[in-house]
């Protein structure tokens, strides 16, 4: 007949193996205080140089950023040799339009015509140290349609009253904004992608992505009351 037999080796092998969990829980609490008394090392961030020299206390946009509409860059680049242009630049609204919409009464040749019109409604603020005053920004903003870039065109209150455009103002010294209108013709087949400002150096370009917007007519200038004699 089987007998029963109680092992007294359960509880003492029990009691090793909390004793070892509670050596182990002791160790590993010891551990963690040791490494939370060991100061860790502290990592120090420096910002990257800026593309460009600039005047102290503007600090440029990283390349490559993406904003939205309506978000500011800050941007620089070159007039001359050793000359820093710097401007906040917002980009407040892509407009897509259309020649029969827009361009009413003009002469359009055949080329022209199989592309579409967009307008680029910009603030820009000189943030640098000299004067833009009659500065053609031609060569700063430009529209990226997928494959290449299209650079903008300029028309005054005269010839084009929903998008006038042309150099900054005669005098546009350090703090001065502006709004300009811009006019890329994109394409056929293609789609403005985004709005770009491309940093020297073959750096990675600043972008404005958003909707497009309806036409905005342009602003009316209130009439002048007449003043009566005395």
């Amino acid at each position: 007949m089987l007998t029963r037999a109680r092992s007294t080796l359960v509880p003492v092998v029990v009691l090793g193996l909390a004793l070892v969990a509670a050596g182990c829980g002791a160790d590993d609490k010891k551990a963690d205080r040791d490494e939370s008394a060991s100061p860790s090392p502290t990592s120090t961030t420096t910002s990257p140089a800026p593309y460009l020299e600039v005047a102290e206390g503007v600090e440029l946009t990283e390349p490559g950023t993406a904003l939205a509409l309506g978000q500011e860059a800050v941007v620089a680049f070159e007039l001359r040799q050793d000359v820093t242009a710097a401007l906040a630049v917002t980009v407040e609204r892509i407009e897509r339009t259309s020649f029969r919409e827009s361009f009413q009464g003009w002469r359009i040749d055949d080329v022209t015509a199989a592309r579409t019109p967009h307008f680029v409604r910009l603030k820009v603020t000189n943030v640098g140290e000299g004067d833009l005053g009659g500065l053609l920004l031609d060569d700063v903003i430009w529209a990226d349609d997928g494959t290449k870039l299209e650079a903008p065109v300029y028309y005054d209150a005269k010839q084009l009253p929903v998008c006038a455009g042309g150099p900054l103002p005669k005098a546009f010294a350090s703090g001065a904004t502006a709004a300009l209108c811009q006019v890329y013709f994109i394409a056929d087949g293609h789609r403005l992608a985004a709005v770009t400002f491309h940093p020297p150096a073959d750096l990675a370009a600043i972008t404005w992505t958003g909707a497009f917007s309806k036409v905005q007519p342009p602003a009316r200038n209130p009439k002048k009351k007449a003043v009566k004699q005395q």
